[in-house]
């Protein structure tokens, strides 16, 4: 079955818009309702590894997963209800095939549909290399779907394997956006990314919480130096991403230095081209129950002795880690003497480098 230029509009564009809308794909999967007079559609997203009860599901029209909850019913995509793991990529199944898949079905699946008040499903799977499958499927309380509407899931899926593809790879991106912004915010490093004019792209969150400016506006260091070092760099990053990193002074009072240097794998087609990325180092938050509590793990330490190590690694002197604790002096240095030990360092300087450097300041 050939898509006439009428489904393309009505049915392809939500699907592709589906990947980025907030709803998903609620208003494809309302459209092919209306094209195939199909009272119930959902679209399942899941790992070919996981069980299908483990797959995301988006309903539109009559939720029969939480009517087969109301009723005591078994769930509708429990991995023992249909075999969908078994279905073969590309191919449309009917209620009686699903139901020919397994044995056990054949007695038990017509009467639930009954009670479900479901007179004939049409499913078909459409898988993406990456190992992830969707299954779209439609069902009617009355009468038969046509072979038309069979041959409309064939014409679709190919289409819904591009959607889905494109959903596998906006998702990382997300994943890898979010774990990324966490590091950095553990981390106590900002970004921002500049174009060849020394306009602002885009920022980490911590950037924009600290400096009133907007995407395009430029960025502007408080000296004249300054500004010419960066719109120096920025021009010189446009025309090769080999030159050397250099400083800039953005503000002076609170103080916040940064490194300039030349943004490499850059888009080529973005609306605006990032040339030049500025990173700077923000002042660490104060240390945390949490970071002593890994510290604790990470070496062996009663909580007050890493409470201690962690007031040491933050840069103070023992006699001063003892005030802010409540410890006595000489409590505060037999318990850096056990520090010492366990952590194999020799001395308050080392104990410092080796504490800022742990993982467990990530906490």
């Amino acid at each position: 079955m050939q898509l006439t230029s009428n489904d393309e509009t009505d049915l392809l564009m939500p699907l592709y818009a589906g990947v980025h809308d907030r709803s998903r794909w609620q208003s494809f999967l309302s459209r092919l309702q209306r094209r195939t007079g199909a009272d119930h559609a959902s679209l399942m997203l899941g790992q070919d590894d996981a069980g299908i009860d483990q797959a995301t599901e988006i309903i539109s029209g009559r939720d029969l997963t939480e009517r087969a909850r109301q009723q005591g019913l078994p769930q509708m995509h429990q991995s023992d209800y249909l075999p969908y793991s078994m279905l073969r990529p590309g191919r449309v199944y009917s209620a009686a095939e699903l139901d020919s898949q397994d044995a056990s079905a054949r007695s038990t699946h017509p009467s639930l549909n009954q009670r479900l008040g479901v007179s004939d499903w049409r499913v078909i799977r459409v898988r993406a290399p990456e190992g992830s499958s969707a299954w779209l499927s439609l069902g009617r309380s009355e009468g038969n779907f046509s072979a038309s509407d069979g041959a409309l899931l064939i014409a679709v899926a190919p289409h819904m394997a591009v959607a889905l593809r494109n959903f596998i790879q906006t998702q990382r991106l997300h994943i890898d956006h979010a774990a990324s912004q966490q590091a950095l915010t553990r981390t106590h490093v900002g970004w921002i990314a500049l174009d060849q004019h020394a306009r602002i792209i885009a920022m980490d969150e911590q950037m924009a919480a600290l400096i009133p400016a907007a995407t395009g506006d430029r960025l502007r260091p408080d000296s004249g130096e300054a500004r010419h070092t960066l719109l120096q760099m920025a021009a010189a990053a446009s025309r090769s991403d080999a030159i050397p990193p250099r400083m800039m002074t953005l503000r002076d009072a609170p103080r916040l230095d940064m490194v300039l240097t030349p943004l490499r794998d850059a888009p080529m087609l973005a609306l605006a081209r990032p040339v030049l990325l500025a990173l700077c180092r923000l002042p660490p938050h104060p240390a945390t129950a949490q970071q002593a509590r890994l510290l604790a793990e990470m070496f062996a330490l009663p909580r007050r002795e890493a409470e201690l190590a962690l007031s040491i690694g933050e840069g103070r002197s023992i006699t001063e880690s003892a005030q802010a604790l409540a410890l006595t002096q000489e409590t505060a240095r037999n318990y850096s003497k056990r520090i010492y030990a366990k952590t194999g360092v020799r001395g308050q300087a080392e104990l410092a480098r080796r504490i800022l450097l742990s993982s467990a300041m990530l906490g």
